[in-house]
């Protein structure tokens, strides 16, 4: 992708395997629309391994988890990001990767990027070159590629890679590629060839495209961009993931907080009902869980787009109570309303101070989070959001312990995750309600999740 900054290393090759034929299933265009896709390319993180099974231990609702960044280079070795795939490094990812293909999520490499050539070789030398990606998928077993074609390529060169792909690995074999939005809407491109060429051309051997609403190309902060590509009328919404970034971290622009993301994701899924989901740039540091549970974007999204696979908003339409509120029309059942988007008064707001929120969740419930939505969340000034609180559970309504608390909070979204703790009510204790000397409570919305 075009955030990475790794470059090629020129290292020793890849050892040859056999080839693993694959079946010849499904045909990738009948793939299901809703995707949740997250790129995962960072598997280092100041020298520790990030595992990607926080995406299937958590039931996150991931469809597709795609691996990179697969590089063919020049001396004819293979490299996975800095080193080859097979270096020891990596076995434990493999193990991984193949642990959450048993619970049926698509392991896909993603070839290519910002560390440009092998496109270009796959171009200009085929015979040499594409042996080597043939290999790659082979050996570790890959459900797919990603061809993410940021260099100079030619139309027939690319057709011609997809086309041996599935003559090799049959018509189930998922091919995506990964072009910025712009080039899905007649505009900019980094690929050279014309998308809406090659859609026409190769429509049945194309899975989907993983647009980059990033980086300069869009964002995901309204429908427009989105709307742009179906509008046009050559690529269908079935076919077109929306990929956004999962942290301003990964690039200078284009990062869309979670709150705004998750509204445009669910009225895109209202708008389209064959929306072909959303994908993030990248895993290792995902907000809002950040480096401790990244896999709380990918739960987050699902849940936004209506997949129902991720955790369960236990206090969703549940009894809530709390302090005297601001006026009549926002009360603490504004805050389990499972919305902000319905304008300032979509929140629970007091002038009490301190204020409590209480919601009785109806039983106990094993409880593995919590998510808070301040006033950012609903579309008012980041100097609302609530700066210090707590948060307490109980199974009695009488004894009450703090399992979470925030004491300089600037965020418009704030989560917290829970282990071994199981309670029917849950209370916010909000002790400090802004960044300001305003002294109004206002929470959009309070989920907690189990």
């Amino acid at each position: 992708m075009t955030v990475r900054t790794t470059l090629v290393r020129m290292v020793a090759g890849l050892v040859a395997a056999a080839t693993v034929l694959f079946g010849t299933g499904t045909p990738a265009a009948a793939a299901s629309s809703k995707r949740v896709v997250v790129y995962y390319q960072t598997q280092y993180s100041n020298g520790s391994y990030v595992s990607p099974l926080g995406l299937t231990n958590n039931n996150t609702g991931v469809t597709d988890l795609l691996i990179g960044a697969i590089h063919l280079n020049s001396d004819l070795s293979v490299h996975l990001n800095d080193n080859p795939p097979g270096n020891a490094m990596f076995n434990q990812m493999w193990t991984d990767v193949a642990a959450m293909q048993a619970k049926g999520v698509h392991a896909i490499g993603m070839v290519g990027g910002a560390a440009q050539g092998s496109f270009q070789r796959l171009d200009t030398n085929f015979a040499t070159y594409y042996p080597l990606l043939k290999n790659v998928v082979s050996t570790y077993h890959l459900d797919g590629l990603d061809l993410d074609v940021e260099e100079s390529m030619s139309l027939a060169g690319v057709e011609r890679l997809i086309d041996q792909l599935h003559t090799d690995f049959g018509a189930g074999f998922i091919v995506t590629l990964a072009p910025v939005a712009t080039a899905l809407s007649g505009g900019g491109n980094l690929s050279g060839f014309n998308y809406d060429q090659l859609y026409r051309d190769r429509a049945s051997s194309i899975a989907w495209f993983n647009a980059q609403f990033y980086c300069g190309w869009g964002s995901l902060s309204s429908t427009s961009g989105y709307d742009a590509i179906i509008n046009r009328g050559v690529i269908p919404a079935d076919r077109v993931v929306a990929g956004t970034l999962t942290n301003p971290a990964n690039c200078g622009s284009g990062y869309v907080d979670p709150s705004v993301l998750n509204s445009t994701l669910a009225t895109l899924a209202a708008r389209y009902p064959t929306f072909g989901g959303v994908s993030g740039w990248e895993y290792f540091n995902s907000l809002p869980g950040g480096t401790s549970a990244p896999w709380q974007w990918a739960a987050s999204v699902s849940a936004a787009m209506g997949g129902g696979t991720g955790p369960t908003n236990l206090a969703l339409g549940k009894s809530a109570t709390g302090s005297t509120s601001c006026n009549s029309n926002e009360t603490a059942a504004k805050a389990v309303n499972g919305t902000v988007s319905g304008g300032n008064s979509d929140k629970f707001c007091s002038l009490t101070s301190p204020s409590q929120l209480t919601v009785d969740l109806g039983s106990t419930y094993s409880l593995t989070g919590l998510e808070i939505d301040h006033a950012g969340a609903g579309g008012e000034a980041a100097s609302y959001n609530t700066r210090a609180y707590t948060v307490q559970v109980s199974t009695n309504a009488s004894t009450w312990t703090t399992v979470a608390q925030a004491t300089a909070n600037t965020a418009g979204v704030t989560t917290h995750t829970l282990t071994g703790t199981s309670a029917r009510y849950v209370r916010l204790n909000v002790t400090t309600p802004t960044q300001t000397t305003d002294p109004a409570t206002r929470v959009y919305e309070f989920k907690v999740f189990g």
